[in-house]
C-alpha cells in the first residue's frame, strides 16, 4: 500500500526481512564528520561504462566507489525522486500526495504528469544539491543522473529531515510496481536497510537502485539484469572493501598521502559467462584462504530469479510508446 503521509513524527522503520547478510555499515573508530574528502581517495569499487557503484557512510562522510560513479547514466525511475523532492518543496498540496506515492509504486504515470506540471523540477533539484551529472531531458524518461549524485542526494535529504516524507515513501515502497516489476534487488539486498528505489530500462536491460539505512548510502547502476545488479552490489559492498575504505579515509584525515588506488576496468564484465567464471573463482579462493571474521556478501546461487517472471515497464533514455 502506497504511503502518502505529509505530517511525519516517527522515524522509518527498517525491514527486518531481508535476504542478505551483507554488511552494510561496518562500525568504525572514526567519528569526524568533516565530509570535504576528495571522492577519488577511496574510487577503488569496479566499474565502467557498464556499471557503477557508490557508498556513503553517513556519520563520518566516508566514501568509497567506482571510477565511473560520476558518470551521467539513463536515470530510469530514480529521476522520480528528484521530481517528488521538488514537488515536496513547492508544488500544490494535492500533488504532494501523488508525488509521495509515485515514489512508492513507481508510477510512470505521475512521473509524466508531475514533470509536465512541473518542468524545471529535477535541474532545479540538480541545482539545489550540487548533483554535476544530473540532467532533465525533454521528457523525465530521457533524464540522466550518476550512481555519485543520487547517493548524494539522499545522504543530504536525510541530513535535512531523516524522517523527509520522501524517505518514508522509500521506506514503504510497494513489492510489486504499479506495472508489475518486482522492487526487490540491488542495493535493497544490503543487510539494514530502510528505504529503497528502483529504476529499470523499458526492455529490463538496465537496472538500477539506491537504498539507506541508519548509516549509510548506496547507489547503483548497471547494463544487466536485477540479479546481475545485485551480484554487482554484494561484490562490492564486503567487510573487506569497508575496511579497506575506512583505513584510506582515516589516513587521509589524519593528513597522510593516500594515493588513488589503480583499478583496471577492462577486467570487469556484466556477462553472465564472465559472471560465472569470477564466481566460480572467488569459490576456490575463499577455500583456499583461512576463515576471516569480517562479514561478507552471501551467496547468490540460491537468489537467482528468472527475468521473465517479472513483467511491465519503467522508462529508460527513450521513453515507452505505450
Amino acid at each position: 500500500m502506497a504511503v502518502c503521509m505529509l505530517a511525519l513524527t516517527t522515524t522509518a522503520c527498517s525491514n527486518s526481512e531481508r535476504e542478505s547478510d551483507a554488511l552494510a555499515d561496518a562500525p568504525s573508530e572514526a567519528t569526524d564528520t568533516n565530509r570535504d574528502v576528495p571522492p577519488e581517495t577511496n574510487e577503488f569499487l569496479e566499474g565502467d561504462e557498464g556499471h557503477s557503484i557508490t557508498y556513503i557512510r553517513l556519520h563520518d562522510g566516508m566514501h568509497m566507489g567506482s571510477a565511473s560513479e560520476h558518470e551521467a547514466r539513463p536515470a530510469l525511475s530514480l529521476i522520480k525522486l528528484y521530481i517528488a523532492t521538488y514537488v515536496m518543496e513547492k508544488g500544490e498540496y494535492e500533488d504532494k500526495y501523488e508525488a509521495l506515492d509515485m515514489i512508492a509504486s513507481s508510477s510512470d504515470k505521475s512521473a509524466e504528469d508531475l514533470f509536465d506540471k512541473y518542468p524545471d523540477s529535477i535541474d532545479a533539484i540538480a541545482d539545489e544539491f550540487h548533483l554535476e551529472s544530473t540532467k532533465a531531458g525533454e521528457q523525465w524518461g530521457y533524464s540522466q543522473t550518476s550512481t555519485y549524485d543520487v547517493a548524494s542526494f539522499i545522504s543530504q535529504l536525510i541530513d535535512r529531515d531523516e524522517t523527509h516524507p520522501v524517505l518514508v515513501a522509500m521506506a514503504h515502497a510497494d513489492p510489486i510496481s504499479e506495472d508489475g516489476y518486482q522492487q526487490n534487488y540491488g542495493t535493497a539486498k544490503l543487510s539494514n536497510v530502510v528505504g529503497s528505489k528502483w529504476g529499470w530500462s523499458n526492455d529490463k536491460s538496465i537496472n538500477s537502485s539506491v537504498s539507506f539505512g541508519e548509516n549509510f548510502v548506496a547507489a547503483a547502476s548497471i547494463t544487466g539484469s536485477s540479479d546481475d545488479l545485485t551480484d554487482y552490489v554484494k561484490d562490492e559492498v564486503t567487510g573487506k572493501n569497508l575496511g579497506k575504505a575506512t583505513e584510506r579515509f582515516l589516513k587521509y584525515k589524519d593528513g597522510e598521502d593516500v594515493p588513488p588506488i589503480e583499478t583496471s576496468t577492462s577486467e570487469t564484465s556484466t556477462t553472465s559467462s564472465n559472471k560465472k567464471d569470477k564466481d566460480e573463482q572467488s569459490g576456490k579462493d575463499k577455500k583456499e584462504k583461512s576463515p576471516s571474521k569480517e562479514p561478507t556478501s552471501e551467496s547468490t546461487t540460491s537468489k537467482k530469479k528468472s527475468a521473465d517472471k517479472k513483467k511491465g515497464s519503467e522508462k529508460t533514455s527513450e521513453p515507452s510508446k505505450k
